[in-house]
């Protein structure tokens, strides 16, 4: 009877375990890399591997929307990756990850993850996964593509199409079996990839109000955000910046404290900067 009921037990925990996993994603449940890179143990169908839905996935790199087949130092895209699946699944989840060089290093930024979307890190790479189960097949994400003379860039991703039982019995899934590449392409001069002639923080580190810095050539208006080493971003809000010098103040006492990027974006070009909260 003790054997009994201590089998039992593990049985439990094995099933709680994949409930787990189905609901999130595997680089912060698991631990892995199911995206089936050089990094990866596996793709997702070693565990989510019986066939159903007949998932396919397609990934993109968009610049407002066209895919490019190279990217800009510097520049931010938005990574898509879509599962397409025939039945009807309960849901969605998806991991991918962009890497570079011999020893696959991690390319790029990822940051501003939709509902249902979290950045991991693992292993000092950054993983674009579900954070929950989705019912729409479209996962969408920042990518700040890397400094120039980084080289090819190399996306590898998995998609699941789940049925929603708790177990991944009778799910779905798809890999990349090549990845998609993106070879660097040139950068634009200082003048046209820089937001402002001037732009600094202070004080750094900071406990209560941070302070904006602008010597900006005209006036206009821009998205901040305020985002975390996971790509969450934790403060948003639209600020005009007249021509000319000034500065801005804005409250982040109410943030945790920790290493944040302070983004600046007209919906085209990207200045940040990095500040410590105390």
């Amino acid at each position: 009877m003790k054997f009994k009921l201590i089998y039992t037990f593990f049985a439990l925990i094995a099933a709680a375990l994949l409930l787990t996993n189905n609901s999130s994603g595997p680089a912060a449940v698991q631990n892995l890399d199911r995206t089936g890179s050089p990094l990866s143990p596996g793709p997702c169908q070693v565990c989510h591997n019986n066939g159903a839905f007949s998932p396919t996935l397609t990934l993109e790199v968009l610049d407002n929307g066209a895919a490019v087949a190279a990217y800009e130092p510097g520049r931010t895209y938005t990574l898509r990756v879509q599962a397409n699946a025939t039945g009807n699944p309960a849901g969605y989840g998806f991991q991918a990850v962009a890497l570079t060089g011999d020893d696959d290093l991690q390319a790029g930024v990822f940051s501003n993850p939709a509902q249902g979307i979290q950045i991991t890190p693992l292993n000092g790479r950054q993983y674009a996964e579900h954070s929950m189960r989705r019912t729409s097949n479209i996962f969408e994400v920042d990518w700040t593509a890397p400094e120039a003379g980084t080289g090819e860039v190399r996306f590898y991703s998995a998609v699941v199409a789940a049925n929603g039982n708790g177990t991944s019995t009778a799910d779905g899934s798809a890999f990349l079996t090549s990845p998609v590449a993106l070879a660097e392409g040139p950068a634009s001069s200082a003048e046209e990839n820089e937001l402002f002639e001037a732009f600094t923080i202070f004080p750094n580190p900071v406990a209560a109000r941070l302070n904006l810095r602008f010597q900006s050539r005209e006036t206009g208006e821009y998205q901040l955000r305020i985002v975390n080493l996971q790509g969450q971003s934790l403060l948003e809000r639209r600020i005009e910046v007249a021509a000319g010098e000034q500065v801005q103040g804005l409250e982040v006492s109410a943030l945790p404290a920790g290493i944040y990027t302070v983004q600046l974006t007209d919906g085209r070009r990207v200045s940040s900067r990095k500040v410590i909260k105390h």
